[in-house]
């Protein structure tokens, strides 16, 4: 009895085996069909598309927008040199003992500037002339004063005219922009120069002087007198003037008032 057992059970094994083995045959043989062989290699995945999804840096973003407003502004503007009047005051002079009434020497004069002048009209410009200071004299292209405010410190001048250029204030931005980035054009000798300002809160002043209200340059940390302020589009914020309480934005309606003023009535705004 055990001899007919041995031989069943090592041929039930055999065919355990088999079936075993056909099947995986057959797995391979629908694995192969189900996913056949392409020679795939491996290889770094391209940045190319991933690049896209990246944000650009917001320092690029800003060299470019200010790069566009300079390019919009320059030809609103003309760079003016101002030199030092004849010297106003004197000191007493250096030495022990000195008193009322001793020898008196002049004070050291202000050095040459310059100035960026803001187009106003075609051949007009407007610029900011600090206290003991006016144009240059230039023997080959002398400058043509229309009008000079010496409490405002402000000057219109002719200049060669320019056809791209029709009426810059009329353009202008009407409302001080509050929690923004402005522009500010100041004056280089290789031309005018531009830097990015953050304005914040921004209460205004009231000053006889002008028809609007003014803005302290504090606001615009950077400026100073002379500075004009464009917005990010290339339209004209306001130019910075000297004032009793330090600098001041004058914003773009009053010096549109002051032009007009200066133009009709032959004097500025009372």
């Amino acid at each position: 009895m055990s001899d007919r057992t041995e031989p069943q059970t090592g041929r039930e094994t055999r065919l355990l085996i088999l079936v075993v083995g056909v099947a995986v045959a057959v797995l391979l043989l629908l694995a192969q069909w189900r996913f056949p062989g392409s020679g795939l290699s491996v290889g770094s995945p391209n940045a190319a598309p991933l690049a896209g999804l990246a944000a650009r840096a917001t320092f690029d973003e800003m060299a470019s927008a200010m790069t566009d407003v300079i390019n919009r502004a320059s030809p609103l503007t003309v760079i003016v040199p101002l030199e030092p009047n004849v010297v106003e005051g004197t000191a007493p002079a250096a030495g022990r003992g000195a008193a009322i009434g001793d020898e008196k020497v002049p004070m050291p004069a202000r050095p040459p500037m310059l100035i960026l002048a803001l187009r106003v009209r075609s051949d007009l410009a407007l610029l900011h002339v600090p206290a003991g200071m006016r144009l240059q004299q230039l023997d080959s292209a002398p400058v043509e004063v229309v009008a000079h405010d010496v409490e405002r410190e402000v000057m219109l001048i002719r200049v060669p005219s320019s056809g791209s250029v029709t009426d810059t204030l009329s353009g202008a931005v009407r409302t001080f922009p509050r929690f923004a980035y402005v522009a500010a054009l100041d004056a280089t000798p290789a031309g005018p120069t531009v830097q990015p300002v953050f304005i914040g809160r921004a209460d205004t002043v009231a000053d006889q002087r002008w028809s609007h209200a003014l803005v302290p340059a504090s606001v615009a940390p950077g400026t100073t007198a002379g500075t004009l302020l464009f917005s990010l589009n290339g339209h004209l914020v306001g130019m910075v003037m000297g004032g009793s309480n330090g600098p001041m934005v004058v914003p773009a309606p009053a010096l549109e008032s002051f032009v007009q003023a200066l133009q009709t009535e032959g004097g500025a705004p009372q």
